[in-house]
């Protein structure tokens, strides 16, 4: 099965997804309505290719801190020839027909049974339950930047009812904040000190406008986070937990492991980007497939503009993205410690802390 022809519960999508851009809008469901095929398609496509600039960011940056040494570079790269060709010439012995299904079988069936343990139907792993936490940190930060938008998200975004005097009072410090400061410094100060002191007043009057307005949103967040941890908990024992068998099959198909490595128990360092790439794709199709219509539907009983700002939040990629990206990467630390997944002990080395909070001009 091809990565274009997945979709949720193992159907091909209704249609092909047409041309965006990561910074294109996704109109969120009309009220009454869930999400339709061809949004899950652009959330999913769009999720995916937001996860791999991080991948690839991670990769440039951990790499930039390593420091080499020319010599043992050129002893290293011979080595690893060696073994790889030691490789080639074993993987080659291997490829009549009746060897690569016994392969594809044996990876199948090991990767059937780490998903049922990661993803037990009874509840969730301590190891998934450690990242839940972490989902909602990230949750919670990404509500809070999109709050500061005075439009929502999209080349297109319209510009945001306002819901409380501190939000008004902010977007236009934010909106108004080069030619303020501007107009201050060009004041005759009596010395430097009170010029500085008057900077500061300002900036600290958008702080004080932001902390009050995030603070009168917490309760939005409170219900948007317990919407998603239930989401999130349904998906991981009722969708996951039951389609381990089937997921592990098409990321196997994917990934073509069983034509990539010679070992029946393993999956080797060289072939993980085709599985990572695989698993992230089977696991992002079903993520959006089930929970944008949970979403959607729970979030329904909220009526005007509040409704249209949180149904825009829950379509938005970077939340897929980030939840996909923390379950997989669970997945690959579980996966790494049970033998299946033979990777360098500082893989995670190339993970790097996310962004900070800070306020975002509109």
């Amino acid at each position: 099965m091809l990565p274009g022809e997945m979709s949720a519960g193992n159907k091909p999508p209704s249609a092909a997804p047409r041309a965006f851009r990561l910074g294109e809008s996704l109109p969120p469901p009309a009220p009454g309505e869930g999400a339709s095929q061809a949004l899950k398609d652009r959330i999913t496509d769009m999720a995916l290719g937001l996860l791999e600039e991080q991948v690839q960011a991670r990769i440039v940056h951990y790499k930039e801190e390593l420091e080499t040494n020319p010599e043992l570079d050129k002893v290293t790269a011979e080595v690893i020839a060696g073994l790889r060709e030691l490789q080639a010439a074993a993987v080659a012995s291997e490829r009549e027909p009746r060897a690569a299904d016994a392969l594809r079988k044996s990876h199948e069936r090991l990767l059937t049974r780490e998903l049922e343990r990661a993803f037990p139907k009874a509840g969730l792993s301590m190891l998934v339950e450690r990242r839940m936490r972490t989902i909602h940190r990230s949750l919670a930060r990404l509500f809070f930047q999109s709050e500061l938008h005075e439009r929502t998200r999209g080349r297109d975004g319209q510009s945001k009812v306002i819901q409380h005097g501190e939000q008004a009072i902010y977007y236009l410090l934010q909106r108004y904040d080069h030619r303020l400061r501007n107009e201050l410094g060009a004041f005759d100060f009596a010395d430097d000190d009170i010029r500085d002191r008057s900077f500061e007043l300002l900036a600290r009057l958008s702080k004080d406008m932001q902390d009050a307005f995030l603070s009168r949103r917490s309760s939005e967040l409170k219900r948007i986070a317990a919407v998603f941890n239930g989401v999130l908990q349904e998906l991981c024992t009722k969708v996951l937990s039951v389609d381990a068998e089937a997921i592990a099959r098409e990321v196997v198909a994917l990934a073509a492991t069983h034509e990539a490595s010679a070992y029946a128990y393993k999956i080797p360092a060289e072939a993980f980007p085709q599985f990572r790439a695989a698993l992230e794709r089977v696991v992002m199709v079903r993520l959006v497939g089930f929970a944008e219509d949970a979403l959607v539907q729970r979030l329904a009983d909220t009526a005007g503009a509040a409704r249209a700002e949180a149904l825009s939040f829950v379509t938005d990629p970077k939340i897929f993205s980030m939840i996909c990206g923390e379950l997989c990467d669970a997945l690959y630390e579980h996966l790494c410690g049970e033998g299946f997944l033979d990777l360098p002990r500082d893989w995670r080395a190339t993970s790097i802390p996310p962004p900070s909070l800070v306020p975002i001009a509109p």
